[in-house]
């Protein structure tokens, strides 16, 4: 029974023993496990830092977003629903024959353009919003002249058995009128990328034109042949007459533009750009004064009443307001249109 007591307790303290040192031998190699992790992250961390210092890492700068320009071009009037005032009328001719019956013939023609031939000059600036779009303003001068002529003529006779030849009286005039407009307009657009490539990238744009001092001066050049026959003997006599009106226009004038075009890296900072540009604009007329009326160079403004040298545009009227001569004329508001395409080219600037 002794014996048997011995042998139970032997075997539980070789069991006690086994276990004890299971649990010491499972933390000694969990320890050496972490301490070789630990000089395995300090080895690559030094190789790491060998490598950049070997290697550097790079960083690219980048691009400045603000661009300036300035630009120029010419352009082309394009035909478009402008009317001269207050009629489209090309000749007027008259003839009074001294036994025949009066005759009278009208000729009628539509401005095949009107206003927008010209140079223009501007410049601007625009801002990089991402890859595909910018957005800009700029800042252009424009000025453009469209001109036409009207003739007139009237011819009476005379003929009496008495005299040797007819008495006659001829009148004939042409009058040129030009229309001179003048443009400082301002234009909010953005742009946007059709195809891009490092060195180039061509685009289209869109944007608004505002013009807020619009002006329209409007000169007329009359010049007046008269002839006098009696009897066979003529004469001849010489005149010019020349008028000039302002018009006052509705401010500010509106439109909208827009353009295709391309663009091309020649430097670091520096860019030139070429575009198609086509442009409407319109001016709403409220008012036409005559500031100058000279005939063969006498000032003669002051001969005429008012109602021959203000003219009053309004959306209605009846024939019974002009009846005053001296209140200005009362007439329908008259819409002048600018439309044009043009070329234009320029240089851009890359600001830091």
């Amino acid at each position: 029974m002794y014996i048997l007591l011995q042998t139970i307790y032997y075997v539980r303290f070789l069991n006690s023993n086994y276990m004890h040192m299971k649990q010491i031998s499972f933390t000694s190699l969990l320890i050496f496990g972490l301490s070789m992790f630990c000089m395995a992250q300090k080895d690559n961390s030094k190789n790491q830092k060998n490598r950049d210092t070997i290697h550097p890492t790079l960083t690219l700068s980048k691009e400045p977003r603000f661009l300036m320009n300035i630009h120029g071009g010419y352009a082309l009037g394009l035909g478009s629903t402008f009317k001269f005032y207050p009629d489209d009328v090309s000749s007027v001719s008259v003839f009074v024959p001294g036994n025949g019956t009066p005759g009278k013939s009208t000729n009628y023609r539509n401005p095949t353009k009107g206003l927008g031939d010209g140079f223009r000059i501007g410049g601007g600036f625009s801002f990089i919003l991402n890859d595909f779009i910018n957005i800009g303003m700029d800042l252009d001068y424009f000025k453009s002249t469209i001109k036409k002529t009207r003739d007139s003529s009237y011819l009476e006779t005379q003929i009496s058995s008495l005299m040797p030849g007819p008495d006659e009286y001829g009148y004939q005039e042409r009058k040129t009128i030009s229309y001179n407009a003048t443009l400082i307009t301002l234009t909010p657009h953005i742009t946007f990328k059709a195809i891009s490539r490092p060195k180039w990238f061509i685009y289209n744009k869109i944007g608004a034109v505002v013009s807020f001092r619009p002006n329209s001066v409007q000169k007329e050049v009359t010049d007046i042949t008269v002839r006098q026959g009696w009897q066979g003997f003529y004469k001849d006599s010489l005149s010019q007459a020349v008028t000039n009106y302002e018009w006052g226009i509705k401010k500010p004038a509106l439109g909208f533009m827009g353009a295709f075009g391309m663009q091309v890296k020649i430097a670091k900072k520096l860019r030139a750009f070429g575009e198609l540009q086509f442009s409407h604009i319109v001016f709403i007329a409220r008012r036409r004064s005559l500031t100058d009326f000279a005939v063969d160079g006498r000032d003669m403004k002051s001969t005429l009443p008012v109602s021959l040298r203000e003219i009053e545009f309004v959306k209605s009227f009846s024939t019974g307001s002009n009846s005053n001569p001296d209140q200005p004329v009362q007439a329908l508001i008259q819409r002048i249109p600018i439309t044009y395409i043009g070329v234009q080219l320029g240089i851009a600037f890359q600001l830091r």
